[in-house]
């Protein structure tokens, strides 16, 4: 699936719509799984011959859809007696139409999640908890990488299986470097680093007055918070902390990047070009973005060679870990056969599948490290591992339950921060009160 920067959702639910629409009165009063209801029709209860039916929603791989249908295949090969009724929707179009759907009560037995919408739909009760079937099934959740299963739950209670995680590395084109005959990024590299080899790199190549060759392109702004020691909110999200001096750093550490220093793209720059497309075009240098783009780069990039790096350091090295799950409807009426379908999706055989399909990367440790790789041989880029060495110092992404709102009313001044149109103090003093309305209601 192509990103250009993580997707937020305007997913701000109705609570009384939406447990009114759940079959479980709160997601804390759920202590077994959903098996003794007289009208489940699962595979494992219902007498009939004929096929359980279960339909499964899905934004995986849109942009490779033969990706998901081959998953599907195998689990119907495996599980003659359920059919699966994949339905392919966009990540920016899923949540809304999964929402219509509980409200007339005709949700997907199973719906592709995202980190922060799972957060929004699992403390809203609308998800059935995993716990109890993970209990039931004897399923080994140390297969797993830790943080990435932990990032699905709330409070304590687990709502979703990974089924992909990504995160966000240093992408650089390697014949831009060797023209320079400058070294390739490190693991040990900084900001100062970069700031030296996108000087380098920083180019009019055709003479014309205009910069056309970028040295680099700042990543997703919460991400260099991370790298800067900067939170949104502090740790009992009652107060904004994004003007904290931390957080005019990393926020100034970007303004001067593409105004001061200018070897990154300015907002209105952006604006005429992205930095995905710029990539591609050969006109970015370094470019920091996740293995959903390994797919897409190698369809279309054919007059260079790319690799990948470390994240460089702020003030600390930081990257972000995102996630994509599987969840079961709370309403779901095969429940048994959709259980059966999460756990094949997002355990080995499922997620191998996706490795083939170059598709983000397995929570599996043992088909990540070596199924992705493998999958990439002979290919761009040359050090995959990389996508999993960054776990040592990878951080999801903010969430909050009310994430939304407070994205909305820090946004419009971040953005004339970032677009030098305000000083960045000024900016995120007001982005702060803006904020500290959501948090103290």
């Amino acid at each position: 699936m192509k990103h250009r920067f993580p997707i937020i959702l305007s997913i701000i639910l109705v609570s009384s719509m939406i447990l009114g629409a759940c079959s479980t009165s709160s997601p804390a009063s759920v202590v077994e799984p959903n098996t003794s209801d007289t009208g489940n029709t699962d595979a494992n209860t219902s007498t009939s011959s004929e096929p359980v039916n279960i339909t499964v929603m899905t934004f995986f791989a849109i942009d490779n859809p033969g990706v998901e249908q081959e998953v599907v295949a195998a689990f119907e090969a495996q599980n003659p007696d359920i059919k699966v009724d994949l339905q392919q929707v966009p990540l920016s179009d899923i949540m809304a139409k999964f929402k219509t759907l509980i409200a007339g009560k005709t949700p997907p037995d199973v719906m592709s999640m995202n980190f922060d919408n799972s957060y929004q739909f699992g403390k809203l009760g609308a998800l059935e908890p995993l716990d109890p079937w993970i209990s039931k099934s004897g399923l080994d959740m140390n297969i797993y990488y830790p943080a990435i299963v932990n990032m699905f739950k709330v409070d304590g209670v687990l709502y979703s299986m990974p089924a992909t995680f990504s995160d966000v590395v240093l992408y650089y084109n390697k014949d831009l470097f060797d023209a320079a005959g400058l070294e390739y990024p490190q693991r040990d590299w900084t900001m100062a680093d970069v700031k030296t080899a996108g000087t380098a790199l920083t180019k009019d190549t055709n003479g014309d007055g205009k910069i056309d060759q970028w040295g680099y392109s700042f990543p997703w702004w919460p991400l260099v918070l991370e790298m800067y020691n900067a939170k949104i909110w502090n740790e009992d999200a009652t107060a904004c902390t994004l003007n904290s001096p931390e957080g005019i750093k990393a926020i100034q550490a970007i303004v001067d990047g593409r105004y001061l220093d200018e070897y990154a793209p300015t907002s209105d720059q952006l604006a005429e070009q992205g930095e995905w497309d710029m990539f591609i075009a050969g006109k970015l240098a370094m470019y920091p973005t996740g293995p959903w783009a390994v797919q897409p780069f190698n369809d279309s990039i054919t007059t260079f060679n790319y690799d990948i790096a470390h994240m460089p350091a702020g003030d600390r090295q930081a990257t972000h870990v995102y996630a994509n799950s599987y969840a079961m409807s709370a309403s779901s009426k095969n429940t048994e056969a959709a259980w059966k379908f999460i756990q094949f999706a997002t355990g080995p055989e499922g997620t191998k599948l996706r490795q083939a399909g170059k598709y983000e990367i397995s929570p599996v440790k043992d088909i990540a490290e070596t199924y992705y790789v493998e999958a990439l041989k002979g290919q761009n880029p040359e050090h995959s591992i990389v996508f999993m060495e960054v776990q040592d110092y990878a951080v999801p992404q903010p969430v909050h339950e009310h994430w939304q709102e407070i994205f909305d009313a820090i946004s419009p001044e971040v953005d004339l921060a970032l677009s030098n149109s305000k000083s960045v103090e000024d900016a995120l003093n007001t982005a702060c009160e803006n904020a500290n309305v959501v948090l103290n209601q």
